[in-house]
């Protein structure tokens, strides 16, 4: 059984927060421990290196690692607002973390995947959905954005798709969008596809430049990315989703979705791997902005949004696209995000139909379905729980939402701590899997970008 102690704080200043943190664990811990997760919201952006050198210098030398979040859920509380030191111990596991800060998304994720060994057991890794840079490199960004929407003006849709792949390739180069299940599947692969892996996808429903951030190691690998690995038998690990099942054919699929989301227009899309060109050949926000009254923003306001950190990112429509390879679907939000035409995201959609609808998402229904992973655990209440819950059930339900604290907590007892991000994903071995999920983007691997959850019994 893995012991744990969550300790959070709130001060002011960051060094202060990390103090009061180590004054608490010292009355309360009761061993030694051999792990540490360190979770904290933008509360203290830019101060988390200063936090981890004094929990360094405490704890010493054991793995740690974790993330900048929304939130987090623990047996005292549920908060969005401070820093929470989890303090773990587990006799019968063996523990690592590893993290790579390089360039490429892909290629760290290569590099990670091979010195990550893991026969029985689980691994969670840790990286941004999509990393905003400094405003220098923000700069850039929108800039190449510009410049390769101009290319894609000539009417010629190969042309166009050469043009995304290059901006794709720009995007994958410089650790702006990780792509879930293209990382997950180098993991899987290096596991010989046995291994339960979850992704911790982080982003931010208020971004700002320079986030988020993954912590490894005690160390702040800004946009970077880590793994822990809990070498252990018999845990168990759950994925589960707010949605419906996905039909045996991808018709069935369409009808299930149509039944599921409320249909507000039907596209003809143009893409290429991780961009979205067109739908309807016209600039993807241009297609939806006077169906859902969005509008368009400026390089220079965009820049102030993130400078200040109050640039929403949640949004309540979504375009919804279907897998010709599982019969599954996916999400897209969309939303004047960028300066410029194409519409770059976390997503691989090569696989993906060209017959995209935007809908809107009805969840008045599913509150209880945000945590539903943690429904379908062993129940053995001396185990650590170790789960993540899609933050835009916040946004979803507002201040109802801080009833999950109260629901939890009857549910798993006093050994648990959870994390409130961007949605999880997962690779599951096929005996891990629980039904034919809606979500599954490729061979055995589960994403979108609303309404996901998952957890760890260890």
């Amino acid at each position: 059984m893995m012991k744990s102690v969550a300790l959070f704080s709130n001060k002011k200043d960051s060094k202060d927060a990390a103090r009061h943190i180590i004054e608490q664990a010292r009355s309360r811990l009761d061993f030694e421990p051999d792990l540490a997760l360190f979770y904290s919201t933008l509360k203290y952006n830019g101060k988390y290196q200063s936090m981890l050198d004094i929990f360094h210098d405490e704890y010493g030398d054991i793995p740690q690692i974790g993330a900048s979040v929304d939130g987090m859920i623990y047996p005292e509380d549920m908060r969005t607002d401070g820093a929470a030191l989890v303090l773990c111990k587990d006799d019968d596991a063996e523990i690592r973390v590893d993290g790579v800060e390089g360039k490429g998304a892909v290629e760290s994720a290569n590099k990670l995947a091979k010195k990550v060994k893991c026969k029985n057991g689980a691994i969670v890794l840790h990286f941004p959905l999509v990393h905003v840079p400094n405003m220098l490199k923000s700069g850039e960004f929108f800039a190449k954005g510009i410049y390769y929407s101009n290319l894609c003006k000539v009417n010629d849709q190969e042309k166009q798709k050469e043009y995304a792949l290059k901006f794709a390739d720009y995007c994958e180069k410089e650790n702006i969008f990780y792509l879930p299940p293209t990382i997950l599947n180098i993991f899987a692969k290096e596991t010989d596809y046995k291994i339960p892996i979850f992704g911790i996808n982080v982003l931010h429903s208020q971004v700002r430049f320079n986030s988020p951030n993954i912590f490894c190691n005690f160390e702040d690998i800004n946009g970077g990315i880590s793994a822990l690995k809990i070498e252990k038998e018999n845990i168990y690990a759950v994925y589960e989703d707010i949605f419906s099942n996905k039909g045996k054919t991808l018709d069935e699929t369409k009808l299930i979705a149509h039944n599921e989301f409320k249909v507000i227009k039907e596209f003809k899309a143009n893409f290429k791997k991780n961009v979205l060109v067109s739908l309807d050949s016209k600039p993807p926000v241009h297609a939806i902005k006077n169906l859902i009254s969005t509008s368009e923003e400026k390089e220079n306001e965009l820049l102030g949004h993130l400078e200040k950190g109050d640039y929403i990112v949640h949004r309540p429509y979504f375009l919804l696209l279907f897998n010709k390879k599982t019969s599954g679907a996916f999400l897209l939000g969309i939303g004047s995000y960028y300066p410029f035409d194409l519409f770059p995201f976390f997503m691989d959609i090569s696989d993906y139909s060209e017959d995209f609808a935007m809908v809107y998402e009805v969840i008045e229904n599913k509150f209880d379905k945000f945590y539903s992973s943690l429904n379908n655990l062993k129940n053995n209440r001396d185990s650590f729980v170790y789960f993540c819950i899609d933050v835009g059930a916040v946004a979803a339900f507002g201040e109802k939402a801080f009833e999950y604290k109260t629901k939890i907590k009857e549910l798993l007892g006093k050994n648990y701590f959870g994390i409130l991000s961007a949605p999880p994903s997962a690779y599951l071995p096929p005996e891990y899997k629980l039904r034919d999920y809606l979500t599954e983007s490729s061979n055995n691997i589960f994403f979108m970008s609303a309404g996901t959850n998952v957890c760890l019994e260890i």
